[in-house]
């Protein structure tokens, strides 16, 4: 497949490489595929019917048409563009977020349920209000969750089959963003907000995907219920170039759409920018967290190591369940 990526960036100045290493333990491959069992069980696959291989060619071709795309993916909200803007101006900005939240009860709803999280709200008091959420959370994190509860819906979306997808790519996608985050800080990354969007939004691909597919395997109407491997091995061929494709048509910065595209075929030996770099490995130390840390700790713990990050990751990301 052509996914011509090759030239898109030849005009923008080039930062530092940084070189793709894969934990001696546990390959990328490894973590794709158990993170894949995770979201389609073993005891699913099952060989595909003839219009289900019709289905997923035709959605294969349909996503990598930009009208598709703007049919299937819900424009970017717009408040996600104020965030970036208030990186440099971030006072002028917290009337508006308070006014914008207020507005909206689910909105609302959202930002107060991620707020009042052990990891958004670690000193413990529990926030009612959005004006509290504004002097508790301060800009920083006002930020991190309002961004967050607005592309929750988004993630999150509702599907015909395994109905249970959406919510589990939706606590990836946020874990991933967490973890973004945190190796940014660590890493003296400047924007470290920049690098938590970029995780929130790295499977826009995958949701897609798995969004349209379902619609048209329910248009379809055949008694055959789609399977691990109606919908895993297009995911894992097509998924990480719509999540750039996306990104462009959201247009989101250019360092972030940069990112996500070399996220591409990424394996060890691959030299990537320092963005991709972190969320290469943002995205397998929550592939990990999610599918290992609760039954193989030994397992996590040597990728955590193997990637070398902190000791405490898995604990800071268990408190994004946690709530007051």
């Amino acid at each position: 497949m052509a996914l011509g990526l090759s030239k898109v960036f030849s005009s923008v100045t080039k930062p530092k490489l940084v070189e793709v290493t894969e934990p001696k333990i546990y390959s990328i491959k490894n973590a794709q595929e158990a993170y894949y069992r995770y979201l389609f069980p073993q005891n699913t696959e099952q060989p595909l019917s003839l219009p289900q291989k019709l289905v997923i060619n035709v959605v294969q071709e349909a996503l990598q048409k930009k009208p598709t795309r703007q049919k299937a993916v819900p424009h970017l909200p717009h408040v996600i563009p104020r965030l970036m803007r208030s990186l440099r101006d971030p006072d002028s900005s917290v009337k508006d977020y308070v006014e914008i939240i207020n507005k909206d009860p689910v909105m609302s709803a959202a930002v107060l349920k991620l707020g009042n999280s052990v990891y958004f709200n670690p000193i413990g008091k529990r926030i009612d209000n959005i004006e509290r959420a504004v002097v508790k959370l301060g800009i920083e994190g006002l930020r991190a969750v309002l961004s967050a509860a607005v592309m929750q819906p988004i993630i999150q979306r509702e599907s015909a089959y395994f109905s249970q997808c959406g919510q589990r790519m939706w606590q990836h996608s946020l874990n991933t963003a967490v973890a973004c985050e945190i190796i940014a800080k660590n890493t003296k990354t400047p924007e470290p907000f920049k690098v938590y969007l970029l995780g929130l939004v790295h499977d826009i691909g995958k949701i897609t995907i798995f969004s349209e597919l379902c619609k048209q395997f329910k248009k379809n109407g055949e008694e055959i219920s789609p399977g691990y491997n109606a919908f895993v091995p297009l995911m894992k061929v097509l998924s990480p170039a719509v999540s750039y494709w996306v990104a462009k048509d959201w247009e989101l910065p250019t360092e972030l759409c940069k990112a996500l595209a070399e996220q591409v075929n990424i394996s060890a030996g691959s030299k990537v920018s320092p963005y991709a770099h972190i969320l290469y490995k943002a995205n397998m130390v929550t592939e990990v967290y999610t599918t290992s840390y609760g039954n193989n700790k030994k397992l996590a713990a040597s990728v955590l190591a193997g990637l070398d990050l902190p000791e405490n990751m898995f604990e800071t990301l268990d408190t994004l369940s946690l709530e007051l």
